[in-house]
């Protein structure tokens, strides 16, 4: 009798294993002969061009969400620049978008950016100064940054720079931070020891993060200033969230080499609540593009095949799971072919060739760019939008440009096709 039953059991798993895998193999047929029907052709990523009726099925994708997220695999994709320019572009003009966060400095991008005087010149200096030189100095976005921004003081409709990235520039933060505190009189300004003692342990900060006495020091010292800002200024104020930047900063530079998920986790999460405070009160009543690599404004964590993954907790998982959920919407970006690199690497990278069956191979050959609405998918088809399929998406740590399998279609709420990608060259 129990031979019996053993037998059941056994053909029972094995039909169930069956069932599962025609499952998945339905449902991955089923979202290829989606992106096969729906992927819309872009038909230029120049800058230059204002005819923006392609662009339209991204916006009617991106409907009333009052976020956007750019992505794009590595920081030299040029391609991704133009395309990411001539979007921000489309949503500033059409769509009412007047904010433009970057994956950069906190403080400078904030602080630094209102007290400048807007006008070409002074806008030119500042971005130079102050945003990444991946960005800055590459040719893809010089049409951004030096001309189109600037000429949107010259209309009704400036578009705003912003920053969210805790990783700041510490020597200008710690000359504002420590006239701030003077002027509003903290107690911790008025000791004996604090010009001689606290100031010169913050401005060496990086000098400290391997010596764990100093270190202890510094964030203690951080620690006391927070308390006594409470005392003072509003919950939401922006010196009491460039502090708590000031240690997560900290806390990710000691993680480096040692804690690789700490490392990116402290970051992610720290840009996640300075995101938050940017929607929330500095722009709360505005639309906020947001531009940053495609790991950062990925969503849907936890579910990879691989438990290393798993640890992963990326920014826009973190915005995404709060009020902001149903008001953002996320594109991520992938690439067929080309070469990649960066500004700040002298090796260039061939893009990897894409599986047989991924959705590269999915967007007709005759497409240079495409875009793909992965949100209508998951709500036209609710029982069978978890299904991982091939796609260069970018989140796995230096498989930026090749394909990895996950649910693509959960992480990204849409994906902007390139063909042929090629790195960034340095403005002249």
């Amino acid at each position: 009798m129990q031979s019996v039953i053993s037998k059941l059991l056994c053909g029972n798993g094995i039909l169930i294993i069956t069932l599962l895998f025609g499952l998945n193999s339905y449902a991955q047929e089923n979202i290829e002969k989606y992106v096969k029907e729906n992927a819309n052709r872009i038909y230029t990523v120049d800058p230059d061009s204002i005819n923006y009726k392609d662009l339209q099925v991204i916006g009617d994708a991106i409907g009333d969400a009052t976020i956007v997220m750019l992505g794009e695999q590595d920081h030299g994709d040029a391609p991704a620049f133009l395309a990411k320019t001539r979007l921000i572009k489309y949503l500033h003009e059409q769509k009412g978008f007047n904010v433009l966060a970057f994956e950069d400095d906190f403080f400078g991008l904030n602080y630094g950016w209102d007290q400048i005087k807007k006008d070409n010149q002074v806008i030119d200096s500042f971005i130079k100064k102050t945003v990444y030189p991946i960005w800055a100095y590459c040719t893809a976005c010089q049409e951004l940054f030096y001309n189109y921004i600037p000429s949107t003081f010259k209309s009704g409709s400036p578009l705003q720079l912003s920053g969210f990235d805790p990783q700041v520039e510490i020597h200008n933060v710690m000359i504002k931070l420590d006239s701030t505190i003077r002027r509003l009189k903290l107690s911790i300004t008025l000791s004996e020891n604090y010009q001689t003692e606290v100031v010169n342990v913050m401005k060496n900060w990086g000098k400290n993060i391997k010596d764990t006495s100093l270190n202890n020091r510094y964030l203690g010292y951080l620690t006391r200033i927070k308390a006594e800002l409470k005392e003072q200024v509003a919950p939401n104020d922006f010196w009491l969230l460039l502090v708590d930047n000031l240690m997560a900063e900290n806390v990710e530079f000691q993680a480096i080499g040692t804690n690789y998920w700490k490392e990116s986790n402290t970051r992610d999460t720290q840009m996640a609540m300075n995101l938050t405070w940017l929607a929330k009160h500095k722009y709360a009543n505005e639309k906020i593009i947001v531009w940053a690599h495609n790991y950062h404004v990925s969503k849907y964590a936890g579910h990879f095949e691989e438990s290393f993954l798993n640890e992963a907790n990326p920014m826009g998982n973190i915005f995404t799971n709060s009020d902001f959920s149903h008001k953002t919407y996320i594109i991520g970006f992938t690439s067929f072919e080309g070469t990649a690199g960066r500004l700040t690497r002298k090796e260039k990278d061939k893009v990897a060739p894409p599986q047989s069956n991924s959705f590269e191979r999915w967007i007709n050959s005759s497409y240079d760019y495409a875009f793909v609405d992965f949100k209508k998918f998951n709500n036209q088809n609710p029982q069978q939008n978890n299904i991982g399929f091939y796609m260069s998406g970018a989140i796995r740590p230096r498989w930026y440009h090749k394909n990895h399998k996950a649910v693509w279609n959960q992480i990204y709420d849409g994906v902007f096709f390139i063909r042929k990608m090629y790195p960034c060259e340095i403005i002249k």
